[in-house]
């Protein structure tokens, strides 16, 4: 666990937690690139299936390099949808393969389907925990309208009053305004509130610039250094908040 007290400074009992939601709560099952990877199989590709997380996170760097200059893809189905189709005709392509517009939908349906993502077991465990110790929990993502039915399909949607969706409300992370919707939503000062994410951008930089403690979720270690919150399993988040970092629940129940 990492910790930068200066994310602490000022900041008192934490009176909600919100989450991120795609690669922090739940994620493609059995994963991203087994799926891709089957999909590809399935139309007479064989997709090199080391190289499809490493060209991934490749495009998705220059996703987010974008991001910085106000570039958004997630505040509506169509916006959502036209830049799926181009991100995996242009991943297609960085894995060899020639373009291809009915692979590049497949895989957009596979990716879009409910039925394909599950959620992790340090997700269940630490909102199961949270929400018996009392806290407020609330969800702040860049998704697509669905996510909601998802999260109830997968049993967890109960745990969140408060439910931000870029697709549903129109603005996208790391915009300071989807986090000032959800911290006027719930009532509370950016200082009392936490957001728990997978992004370094999008929801450490933009919670911290919007006030709020960034939590950095980290399942793989690529992130070692990053100057923040950082956990490898949600289920160490109570010991941010067990008073050792002066930081305290604030209890509802």
């Amino acid at each position: 666990m990492m910790i930068n007290k200066a994310d602490l400074e000022g900041k008192g009992s934490i009176e909600v937690i919100f989450f991120d939601a795609g690669e922090t709560l739940i994620h493609p099952y059995p994963s991203y690139t087994e799926l891709f990877h089957r999909t590809c199989w399935e139309h007479g590709f064989e997709a090199d299936k080391e190289a499809i997380p490493f060209a991934t996170r490749e495009l998705l760097h220059g996703i987010e390099e974008r991001q910085k200059r106000g570039f958004t893809f997630s505040t509506s189905e169509e916006k959502s949808r036209g830049f799926w189709l181009k991100f995996y005709g242009d991943l297609l392509e960085k894995l060899g393969h020639y373009p291809d517009s009915r692979l590049a939908e497949a895989l957009y349906q596979v990716f879009s389907h409910p039925g394909n993502y599950s959620i992790y077991e340090d997700a269940a465990d630490a909102l199961a925990e949270l929400e018996r110790k009392g806290i407020k929990l609330g969800l702040i993502s860049n998704f697509e309208p669905w996510l909601k039915s998802l999260l109830v399909d997968l049993g967890i949607f109960h745990y969140f009053d408060h439910v931000y969706i870029s697709g549903i409300v129109g603005v996208e992370k790391p915009h300071p305004r989807i986090f000032q919707m959800a911290l006027e939503g719930a009532g509370v000062e950016p200082r009392s509130a936490m957001h728990v994410g997978d992004s370094p951008l999008s929801d450490v930089e933009g919670a911290r610039d919007s006030g709020m403690i960034p939590v950095l979720v980290d399942r793989h270690g690529r992130y070692p250094h990053m100057d923040c919150l950082r956990v490898c399993d949600l289920r160490e988040l109570p010991a941010l908040l067990d008073g050792e970092w002066g930081l305290n629940w604030k209890n509802f129940s």
